[in-house]
């Protein structure tokens, strides 16, 4: 998971910096955001682009303002994408 949140439709550059600097071949890299109007913006492009070989899962986007009640959007996120865990 790589996780931030959202400046101007973008992840922040240094996650793109952060990234390029492993090797994510043959893993799944799940973006997670916090944003204010763009949800997950470009972040699903960008992290392909930046982690070559890796394959992009579904994101996950929170509206800042709605994090502290985030827990039942975040608990279907992860049963969906297979790794909720009892």
């Amino acid at each position: 998971m790589l996780a931030s949140p959202i400046w101007n439709v973008r992840a922040p550059m240094i996650m793109s910096t952060f990234a390029e600097r492993f090797d994510f071949r043959g893993r799944t890299v799940f973006p997670i955001t916090t944003y204010a109007m763009s949800g997950l913006g470009t972040t699903e492009r960008d992290y392909a682009k930046s982690c070559p070989g890796a394959t992009i899962g579904e994101g996950l986007a929170v509206q800042g303002e709605k994090v502290r009640d985030a827990d039942g959007a975040v608990r279907s996120w992860l049963g969906r994408v297979g790794l909720l865990r009892d």
